[in-house]
């Protein structure tokens, strides 16, 4: 073996240790392409990688180095040309222009240049290989982030913003998008709410409506399975991502459930996406939507809790609170009779109106935290100050009890027959029962509105005038109702009156 030859051979080994002591893909073809130029003297040098690369591109070194990947035709032999392979894979191929002093290459040149070429690809697996492991840990390090995002303080929009942004940040992307599907029977078929954006994008498209998504082209995404666009015009027909390049789509599902649709949107110019961030970002966007499922299961066990408590406070409203201002209203208009000036019993009066309101303010409370009813006066009030008008001469105080469900009723007719028959039953107890006691109680059920009024006053055999109790069944009849009575001599009164519900 010749001394050049020696030369040559230890200069190779000392690249091939060069080349092969990074793992950085884009420094291993940099240093590769220069340490080849230097071994070979050669004036001009064209790298140019594969899809299967991570840093798929031409890397050019010297004069005319674009041009070496062009046949030179007779004066091919002033080049070499070599592919980086690995198991049968092709990674790119090295080409060298004319030597330095020399014009043709020669046969140990080849050699040495294939066994560089062998490391070189060896080398550039490894790279690969380490780098696709980094990808994948920094993609799940920012999945575990999603959950911080989406959950706290934050409105849920600010929360899909910082998932845009760190989506767009871990693509290498230049936008950041996350399309939520909008659920509305009225809306079109793929439509979609523009619900998250990432720096760059242009504020005034966050909330904007998208529809048919993904179907103005025939290659355009249907199922919404991962996929790589050349651009984002199937997807987001706009005019401020104009200069959108390669656009990865990767869908938002989790537990068979569709969330929606994130989408990282690359520079015109830049680079398509690998295998490996095409992998990583459905990955990243299956732990959004699982993000997302739990945002809306909180959302709604808290409105679920929020319901039952207003439930219980508007329960305890009206079966406690209400129930003892109507009594001490009675108690303070029975009293007003015995009070000794114009002045005190007109004071009485005032404070029993202003409890009057007091209840009426209550029952609008308690009928507005269980239900979104337009204004208007709930059916419990009208029936309380029919009740207490037709109370006022007793002395004592009637224990009343509305059901819950009575300001539920919508029935003007039905409830126009209730207040005048609750009116003529009590004007009957007050002018003829001498009671010392009287029950009010009025409850809706499923099938019947049931109005029900005791005393335990004299009682009667057989009513002494008919008229009052025959206006009563009457309007019962013409409900479908019924009217029952039950009394005796010295055992009080009950009146049963109930209709039925359509």
């Amino acid at each position: 073996m010749s001394k050049r030859s020696d030369a040559h051979i230890r200069e190779l080994l000392a690249s091939m240790a060069s080349v092969t002591s990074d793992l950085s893909v884009d420094t291993l073809v940099r240093r590769l392409l220069d340490e080849a130029m230097k071994i070979f003297g050669a004036t001009a040098g064209l790298l140019e990688l594969t899809n299967a690369t991570m840093a798929e591109g031409r890397l050019a070194r010297g004069k005319d180095a674009a041009a070496l990947g062009e046949s030179a035709g007779r004066d091919e032999g002033k080049r070499l040309r070599v592919e980086l392979k690995t198991r049968d894979q092709l990674l790119g191929r090295l080409t060298l222009g004319p030597k330095n002093g020399k014009d043709r290459y020669s046969r140990v040149d080849r050699e040495l240049a294939d066994a560089l070429a062998g490391a070189a690809g060896v080398a550039l697996e490894n790279a690969q290989l380490y780098q696709d492991a980094a990808d994948r840990v920094r993609w799940l390090e920012a999945s575990s982030r999603i959950g911080e995002l989406l959950g706290g303080d934050q409105q849920q929009t600010q929360g899909l913003d910082s998932v845009a942004e760190l989506a767009r940040s871990e693509s290498h992307a230049k936008y950041g998008l996350v399309l939520t599907p909008v659920n509305d029977e009225n809306a079109p078929r793929y439509t979609y709410r523009i619900a998250g954006i990432s720096e760059h994008v242009h504020p005034s498209l966050s909330g904007r409506i998208l529809v048919n998504v993904g179907q103005r082209e025939p290659n355009g995404p249907r199922d919404f399975e991962p996929a790589i666009l050349k651009g984002p015009e199937s997807v987001l027909p706009l005019g401020e991502i104009a200069d959108g390049g390669y656009t990865l789509l990767t869908e938002l599902r989790a537990r068979d459930t569709h969330y929606g649709i994130l989408l990282m949107v690359r520079g015109k110019g830049e680079p398509t996406y690998r295998h490996i961030e095409t992998q990583m970002a459905a990955v990243f966007s299956s732990n959004i939507a699982q993000g997302l499922g739990l945002v809306q299961m909180h959302r709604l066990h808290e409105e679920v809790r929020l319901y039952l408590e207003r439930e219980r406070i508007a329960r305890d409203l009206h079966d406690v609170v209400i129930q003892r201002i109507f009594a001490a209203g009675l108690s303070i208009s029975a009293l007003g009779k015995h009070l000794p000036t114009p002045a005190t019993r007109e004071r009485a009066a005032g404070i029993t109106r202003e409890l009057d309101t007091t209840i009426a303010e209550l029952r609008a409370t308690i009928y507005s935290l269980r239900t979104s009813a337009g204004e208007h006066e709930r059916p419990s009030s009208r029936i309380l100050r029919a009740i207490r008008l037709a109370c006022e001469p007793l002395d004592f105080t009637p224990q009343v009890h509305i059901g819950d469900a009575v300001d539920g009723l919508g029935d003007e007719t039905l409830l126009t027959h209730l207040l005048a028959v609750i009116t003529e039953s009590l004007s009957n107890a007050v002018r003829h029962a001498h009671a010392g006691a009287l029950v009010i109680d009025v409850e809706r059920t499923e099938g019947a509105l049931v109005l029900q009024v005791s005393d335990d006053g004299v009682g009667f055999t057989v009513p002494v005038a008919e008229s009052g109790l025959a206006n009563m069944r009457q309007r019962a009849e013409e409900l479908g109702g019924t009217l029952g009575l039950d009394s005796g001599p010295g055992k009080g009164t009950t009146l049963r009156w109930a209709v039925p519900l359509g």
